[in-house]
């Protein structure tokens, strides 16, 4: 990295305005939780500016930039100062009795750890230590993010005569790593991956503990290092793609959702708006954000909610808020002449039979999944069955929560065995990298549903 003091002070500055938004938004939240939502909430207000710079024509100068966060900064901390009763909120750690952990848990818990280390420090070595080798990078993400820096402005190129393609993707993650870049005296890759990785490290963390929230240090662990030792998405915590950030923002949703269903607070819909601002900042992050993101969350709420009007009154903020920050994304495409999917061809259905033991081995028969996909073939029915039984160790009214996960799942087999995208699929292509995301989702279900014993953190 060129220059560390001024990366630290940007992201000394997203962390504040983050912790700022994430302290209006739950006012009940452990300081820690507050932190470790700061970058994920930033990093969605940094595009939102983009957005509006890029409709105003602003440059996106360093001064621009700097003035425009703390603007938004100031402005935060000033509806914190005038609703002071925030501030009294906010949740402490309380002195919980201590519930002595079995030797299998201790076993449990420092192998989890383990995995996550190993995991961390393979990540950390790729994304920080060597230099940019993933060919998307080197085409999309962080070309588009350096070009754009260098003209000071987002880049559409309609052709790929600078080196950029597919000027049709949402650009959360290039406003964050433009934003990583600024102060520095020329464009650093390493400081572009370094915030996208820290982006990483702060949306694991927070998800870690809100599910140690609702089923306590041992599950939560247990829960974190089955999802990051999915093969195929160690490797895209490495960074050079934004899948891995669509699926951040897709599990922090889903976890917002199992905390506003757990909690006992006055303002529990708080947890809910969360989780629609998470799903808006997953179709800012990339086009599946729409079909991925915001279709399954609302069929989920859907089922969540029932027929209970009590439910559905606290919902109603949430989705407006979610409908209102994703449909501006494909408002500003249509503006530019941008289509909302890489390929024309992509709404043309027809069924390929010749491309199914293909999907079936892509799952099932190499290694970009281990053992996962048989893992939750067997425990998805196993939850189902179970908790419509009214066992005791599974959440029954939680069980909508499995939805997401195979929805995307359907939406996936749809995709790339009925439209041309199967080439794709027989290629060895985009298919695996599609189907780590609802496989880290409902992995996320099951351990929300699951709940072997109390919270013991």
């Amino acid at each position: 990295m060129q220059s560390f003091i001024p990366f630290l002070q940007i992201f000394l500055l997203l962390l504040i305005g983050g912790t700022a938004l994430a302290l209006v938004l739950l006012p009940e939240a452990t300081l820690g939780l507050l932190i470790s939502l700061a970058l994920p909430l930033s990093t969605f207000l940094s595009v939102i500016l983009v957005l509006l710079y890029t409709l105003a024509g602003i440059p996106l100068s360093f001064a621009a930039l700097l003035i425009g966060h703390l603007t938004i900064t100031a402005a935060l901390i000033f509806l914190i100062y005038k609703r002071s009763s925030v501030l009294m909120d906010l949740e402490r750690p309380t002195a919980l009795p201590k519930i002595q952990k079995s030797p299998i848990e201790k076993i449990v818990l420092t192998a989890a750890a383990v995995l996550i280390t190993t995991v961390g420090i393979y990540s950390f070595s790729h994304a920080i230590l060597l230099p940019t080798a993933q060919f998307d990078s080197l085409t999309n993400w962080t070309m588009r993010s350096k070009i754009s820096f260098t003209d000071q402005r987002m880049a559409f190129d309609p052709t790929e005569v600078r080196g950029m393609a597919k000027p049709q993707y949402p650009f959360l993650l290039h406003s964050l790593q433009i934003m990583a870049n600024q102060g520095q005296p020329a464009w650093s890759d390493t400081a572009a991956n370094a915030m996208t990785y820290l982006l990483s490290l702060s949306s694991f963390a927070a998800l870690f503990l809100m599910i140690r929230k609702l089923r306590g240090t041992v599950q939560s662990l247990v829960s974190v290092a089955a999802i990051v030792t999915i093969p195929l998405l160690s490797m895209h915590l490495a960074q050079g793609y934004a899948d891995i950030h669509l699926l951040q923002y897709l599990l922090l949703s889903l976890g917002c959702l199992g905390m506003w269903m757990e909690s006992t607070h006055a303002r529990k819909s708080r947890w809910l708006v969360l989780s629609g601002v998470f799903v808006a900042a997953s179709v800012w992050t990339k086009s599946e954000g729409l079909v991925f993101g915001l279709v399954p969350w609302l069929l989920t709420l859907t089922l969540l909610c029932g027929r209970n009007r009590t439910a559905w009154k606290a919902a109603c903020p949430a989705i407006i808020v979610a409908l209102m920050l994703s449909a501006v994304w494909p408002m500003f495409a249509f503006l530019k002449g941008l289509s909302l999917t890489p390929h024309s061809s992509d709404t043309l259905l027809q069924f390929h039979p010749e491309a199914l033991m293909t999907a079936l081995i892509g799952l099932f028969g190499r290694g970009s999944f281990g053992i996962v996909w048989y893992a939750l073939i067997t425990l998805v029915p196993v939850l189902i069955i179970t908790g419509r039984k009214n066992h005791p160790d599974v959440k029954r009214s939680l069980l909508p929560l499995l939805a997401w996960g195979s929805v995307m799942f359907a939406e996936i087999c749809v995709i790339y065995l009925a439209t041309p995208n199967v080439r794709f699929l027989l290629n060895g292509e985009s298919y695996y990298r599609q189907m780590m995301m609802p496989a880290a989702m409902l992995i996320l279900a099951c351990s929300v549903i699951l709940r072997f014993r109390k919270a013991d953190y």
